[in-house]
């Protein structure tokens, strides 16, 4: 048999986008929306389509661990990773050297590959389960995610380039799924909140404790789903508010086009134009990481079919644009949650999504443009009111 491909982003990932949804691995959950409301779907909640995914979210992951039917633990990085975290009692076999190793693998026991972010091992996993293992999954997110979510003592690999020494932290809001995100330079002390909800509590707090000084707030996007806190964090810090020179809001801000960036510190915010879920949606990118908003979420991508969304601008600002960085490139969205239909992490990467996410697997425009106007629940009753109070601060 040969050795599995390098270029494993080619041909087995190709047939891992076209079968991904099916299998019989009883053990790795399907797609829950458990917890969402019924009687009034959440705006950006889409009804789940039947099928498996072959994927395992960390949480569930180390539950597993700690049962006598642990499943067994399949390291498919290159060696070199190792030593900078690794799952305990594991085992490592390379990608590139998976199908030399099968002989020597479990077919009959839950099988979980493991990565750095999560899109290698799930090649990995697609790998086996054509060549007789029915159990094999992948960890979602990687042990990046494992290490953010489910066991903060699995070190995390060091940050490397722009804004490798910037702090980032999501500030959730667990009643809504509503993610704002803090992203400060701690020499100098300076920082920027996107998205805020309308408690600004506890961003005034985070500030106060840490000594630091706010130098901009920035709106992805005009918000649908609740009301945004940009106006009421401004007048309490004299904060400016950015947004997109397409916004019609109706306050005091500084308006952004493509290739402009938000400046703070020694750390620099580059603004990436992404209309489709709203005219005015903005990406914000600050080194390998970007903060999609709705234009991305993890598994999904924000509604078109309300107020003035656009299929074909989304998709091209999914293909032009976001799906051209590297995979590598961390993803932090707007919304998570079973409120929301998606997983409760807050991190995701380009790969991962390239690989798994529904939204970005239907191929042209003109299936995806179907796929974003069919199937949606109703419009919420307070969908124009909402947009109103935060277009006029």
């Amino acid at each position: 048999m040969p050795d599995f491909p390098s270029t494993a982003r080619v041909g087995a990932i190709r047939r891992l986008r076209r079968r991904l949804n099916r299998g019989p691995a009883s053990f790795v959950p399907r797609i829950s929306v458990a917890g969402a409301p019924s009687s009034l779907p959440h705006p950006y909640f889409r009804p789940p389509r039947e099928g498996f995914v072959a994927t395992i979210a960390p949480t569930e992951l180390a539950h597993l661990l700690s049962t006598p039917d642990r499943p067994y633990l399949l390291d498919v990085r290159p060696e070199a990773e190792r030593h900078r975290a690794r799952l305990p009692d594991d085992r490592a076999v390379p990608l590139e050297r998976l199908s030399r190793a099968l002989d020597a693998l479990p077919r009959s026991r839950p099988l979980v590959t493991y990565d750095h972010f999560g899109y290698r091992a799930i090649a990995a996993a697609e790998f086996l389960r054509d060549r007789g293992f029915p159990l094999a999954a992948a960890l979602e997110g990687g042990i990046d995610a494992y290490a953010r979510v489910a066991d903060p003592r699995v070190p995390r690999y060091p940050a490397e380039g722009p804004g490798a020494g910037l702090e980032v932290r999501a500030l959730l809001r667990p009643e809504s799924g509503c993610v704002a995100y803090f992203v400060g330079d701690p020499s100098a002390r300076e920082a920027v909140v996107i998205d805020p909800g309308r408690d600004v509590g506890p961003y005034r707090s985070l500030l106060a404790d840490g000594g630091w000084h706010l130098a901009a707030i920035a709106e992805t996007h005009t918000h649908a789903d609740h009301l945004a806190g940009h106006a009421a964090l401004s007048a309490a810090t004299g904060a400016p508010i950015y947004l997109s020179h397409r916004s019609p809001a109706a306050y005091p801000h500084r308006r952004l086009s493509e290739g402009e960036a938000i400046e703070f510190g020694e750390g620099e915010i580059e603004v990436l134009e992404t209309p489709g879920h709203t005219p005015d949606h903005l990406t914000l990118r600050l080194g390998d990481r970007i903060f999609t908003g709705d234009t991305l979420l993890l598994g999904s991508c924000g509604r078109t079919d309300l107020g003035e969304g656009s299929p074909d601008a989304l998709w091209e600002s999914l293909t032009e644009k976001l799906l051209r960085l590297a995979d590598e490139t961390e993803v932090h969205p707007a919304h998570v949650g079973t409120l929301h239909g998606l997983p409760p992490r807050t991190a995701s990467t380009i790969g991962f999504e390239r690989l798994t996410n529904e939204a970005l697997q239907q191929g042209s425009r003109e299936a995806f443009r179907k796929y974003m106007t069919e199937g949606w629940p109703p419009k919420p009753a307070d969908f124009d009111r909402i947009v109103r109070a935060n277009l006029d601060g």
